[in-house]
């Protein structure tokens, strides 16, 4: 299998399991023997989560949990460790598994849906929805999204999406950025199919919640696909926010009876009770027909919107967000001991509205296995930024809005030098007026000022000039900016750039380093080019020369076991051979007299007499020449001849720019050629006197 390389993934439809959830026997039978064996069978329990997702399971979720900010352009996601799971149970029902996955990610707004509180797990679906296997349960009570059949049909994926909203990532393990901390590389993302926009008719931020929801055995209540539309407007798909100024310790009596008082929120009537007060108004006064018609009217409003028919005014959700302080609340959640179970309760402020005691329409329940809430606010997005962009050649002079009036006060500040004043800011951000002249003058000007002329600029701050009326002229300033970015702009700049970095530059920061570290004095820079890198090592070898210890370490010993000899033929002719003997002549002796007396008789062969080795005269002059070629060679390495070579032990204060370089010290190379030469004079002395 391909292994995707650091910052890249590869993308899989599905990771499907070969069995799904559930308890399932195993039988294992015999056959073949000359007897009967009974077969045994095995329980197995293939468990996996149902109404509740382990926290260990959640690698990731966007936008974050309680962020505000511009989420506009991207589809909520949820991370889960394990490949296998959103498809490890078949939401038709079925035992056998299936491609379409029982995960859905939704997101709702604050007042369309409503989340409970810890519920019996049994309760956490809509009722008359049959499970597989209704035993198979991970927790006892858990959490569950109640929503009317409107808000599913608008907001809720299709059948059709849910494979498309679904998928695997096969990632590096050691990409700890895109890993985020698995332990195999294969991660399961689940889409949302709803972007979290901002609210920009009503030019107010939303909260949201998203909702990782279990849909087994609810694939029915799904809405059918719609035809793709290139645009839309956003609105709620349904308000139920009315419904939180309700007091709950006024009673259950408000929440099922109409036309009650509370605080101006008025609660939808049933039929029969809008019936009986149509009819009973045919008879009454006029006053009381105008008090029952206003009621009826707000009754109906409240009503058609409950029913997701029609939109209620309301306060910002941003207002809403600050007032119940849901943020806050959070993060106080996440400092008790309990905060795992608190802030999930905490994340669910706004959204807990008793939408099925006054819905008309059927309510259904999907079991919530993670959720988590967030703000989407003005916040800039690509798009927006896009449409905001104002393009316009260099130098285009932006378009005053529409609204402001025309800036009064004469034309262009020109002067007869070509200046123009032009309005400046500083670092500081101070505002000021400064002068600047192009290329292109009304007369000639003074192009080579001489010996007065400024020394080479290296920054567009060495140029800028105050002139007599207090002014700044970045003139100067201006062209050296732009003579560096067009020439930025070309390859072969940046490259020559580059290049004099990489060389010149860093020989001679290499250069300074090594003259305030070394203890001898580097030669100096002339005309004549200098090779400073095999100058360096000759002297380095010098240096090691005169303190071996300190610098190579102490010596090998004398005597080690060396390479392995090899021996080809007898061993008393390899000895003998090794000695300098006659190995027949020995023998023989040998038989007459004993191989101990002949030994001692014979006579080893001797390089030199009295340790000193004999050289003629051609021999040292050969040794001489050698020697002369390889200090030359050294020398010309370092530095060519035409350059003057500088002593290093020389101190600097004594040399001078014409100064002869004094001759090289002695070292032992020097000694041993000198005593050679006496031995041989010596040598002739003596034959000559013989």
């Amino acid at each position: 299998m391909t292994t995707p390389k650091i910052g890249h993934f590869i993308l899989h439809s599905n990771v499907v399991p070969k069995v799904t959830a559930g308890k399932y026997q195993l039988v294992t039978e015999h056959t073949g023997l000359p007897f009967d064996a009974v077969a045994e069978t095995t329980h197995v329990t293939v468990s996996a989560p149902r109404y509740t997702m382990p926290t260990d399971q959640i690698l990731s979720t966007f936008p974050p949990a309680n962020a505000e900010g511009a989420f506009a352009d991207r589809l909520p996601q949820i991370v889960l460790k394990r490949r296998t799971l959103p498809w490890e149970r078949n939401p038709a029902g079925q035992v056998k598994p299936s491609s379409t996955p029982w995960l859905a990610l939704v997101v709702v707004a604050e007042g369309e849906a409503a989340l409970s509180t810890a519920t019996a797990v049994a309760s956490c679906v809509t009722p008359g929805t049959t499970l597989l296997d209704p035993s198979d349960k991970d927790v006892e009570e858990g959490l569950y999204l109640a929503v009317t059949e409107s808000v599913v049909k608008k907001i809720f994926p299709c059948q059709q999406d849910l494979e498309l909203l679904t998928h695997v990532r096969h990632v590096d393990v050691s990409d700890t950025e895109l890993a985020m901390g698995d332990d195999d590389g294969w991660l399961a993302v689940v889409l949302a199919n709803r972007l979290p926009v901002f609210d920009q008719a009503n030019n107010k931020a939303v909260r949201y919640m998203a909702c990782l929801v279990n849909i087994e055995g609810q694939l029915g209540a799904l809405p059918p696909p719609e035809p793709f539309n290139e645009s839309f407007e956003w609105a709620l798909a349904q308000d139920w926010s009315a419904l939180a100024q309700i007091d709950p310790t006024v009673g259950p009596d408000p929440r099922v009876m109409g036309n009650v008082d509370l605080g101006g929120l008025a609660l939808p009537a049933k039929a029969n009770v809008l019936q009986a007060g149509r009819a009973a108004a045919a008879g009454a006064p006029r006053a009381v027909q105008a008090s029952q018609t206003q009621n009826q009217q707000a009754v109906a409003k409240v009503g058609s919107t409950l029913d997701g028919a029609a939109s209620m005014a309301q306060a910002s959700v941003s207002q809403q967000w600050s007032g119940m302080q849901a943020g806050q609340a959070v993060q106080m959640a996440a400092r008790d001991p309990d905060a795992k179970m608190l802030v999930r309760d905490a994340m669910g402020i706004g959204f807990r509205l008793p939408i099925q005691a006054f819905a008309m329409e059927k309510v259904l329940r999907f079991p919530v296995l993670a959720h988590w809430s967030f703000t989407t606010n003005e916040g800039a997005t690509f798009e927006s930024l896009m449409e905001d962009l104002d393009v316009g050649l260099l130098g285009t002079v932006p378009e005053p809005p529409p609204e402001a009036p025309p800036k009064p006060g004469p034309g262009p500040e020109v002067v007869q030098t070509g200046h123009i004043g032009l309005d400046h800011r500083t670092r500081r951000g101070d505002p000021v007026r400064a002068w600047y002249r192009g290329p292109c003058v009304p007369l000639p000007t003074q192009r080579d000022p001489g010996p007065a002329m400024a020394p080479l600029a290296h920054s567009a701050d060495q140029l800028r000039r105050v002139v007599p009326d207090g002014r700044e002229d970045l003139s100067l300033a201006s062209a050296f900016e732009i003579g560096r970015l067009l020439a930025l702009s070309q390859l072969s700049v940046v490259s020559a750039s580059m290049r004099f970095r990489s060389e010149q530059f860093g020989a001679g920061r290499v250069r300074e380093i090594l003259a305030q570290t070394l203890p001898y004095a580097l030669p100096q820079l002339t005309t004549t080019y200098v090779d400073l890198g095999r100058y360096v090592a000759i002297q380095a070898v010098g240096e090691m020369a005169r303190h071996p210890d300190e610098i190579l370490g102490p010596r090998r010993p004398v005597a080690d076991p060396g390479r392995t000899i090899r021996m080809e033929g007898e061993l008393d002719a390899v000895v003998a051979a090794g000695l300098g003997l006659d190995l027949a002549a020995l023998k023989k002796t040998g038989e007459q007299i004993g191989m101990v007396a002949a030994l001692a008789r014979s006579s080893v062969p001797i390089a030199s007499q009295g340790g000193v080795m004999k050289v003629d005269d051609k021999a040292v002059t050969t040794l001489r020449g050698a020697l002369q070629t390889e200090l030359s060679h050294a020398l010309s390495v370092a530095m060519p001849p035409a350059t003057k070579v500088v002593s290093p032990t020389q101190p600097r204060a004594q040399r001078g720019a014409g100064a002869a370089a004094p001759p090289p010290q002695r070292d032992a190379l020097d000694d041993l050629i000198e005593s050679a030469e006496a031995r041989v004079d010596s040598d002739e002395q003596e034959e000559g006197e013989q």
